[in-house]
């Protein structure tokens, strides 16, 4: 029984030394995303890769923030990323339904309509990429109201 508790107080030993992990490796990413020159006021990106877990974080005045693999602003895992960007108007109120007066909530009642063209919101049709190296990343995405640019 001795013998076993040392194996595995050296099994935690050496866990907690070399990072026994399922997760890739994380890096830290900031930057700017623009809209026709113009810093976007709002929105989400989404970084997303083959194999890993997407990360994705906060657009505020332009600035990309708290970006989230796992825990909260942990960053995104290193590799090559196909990027989304989303970004919708602030969302209405809710139409509440009247039964007998037909009115039921327009489309966009949730979210809110989208700011920038709907091409952007795919990472397969946005056009972005980010090469994600460990350390800390700075990247910049440039909108345009026309939608990517070949």
């Amino acid at each position: 029984m001795k013998h076993l508790l040392r194996i595995c107080a050296v099994a935690l030993v050496f866990c907690a030394l070399t990072g026994c992990s399922d997760r890739p490796k994380l890096a830290k990413v900031k930057g700017t995303v623009t809209l026709d020159g113009k810093l976007l006021p709002n929105g989400s990106i989404t970084f997303e890769t083959t194999g890993a877990r997407p990360a994705t974080g906060k657009i505020v005045n332009g600035q990309i923030v708290e970006v989230t693999t796992f825990d909260p602003d942990d960053g995104v895992p290193v590799g090559s990323h196909r990027v989304a960007i989303t970004a919708n108007e602030e969302a209405s109120s809710a139409v509440v339904a009247n039964p007998g007066e037909g009115k039921t909530p327009g489309p966009n009642y949730m979210g809110g309509k989208s700011i920038i063209p709907t091409a952007y919101n795919n990472p397969a049709t946005s056009g972005f990429t980010a090469e994600i190296k460990s350390g800390e990343n700075t990247v910049e995405f440039k909108l345009y109201s026309s939608g990517p640019k070949p």
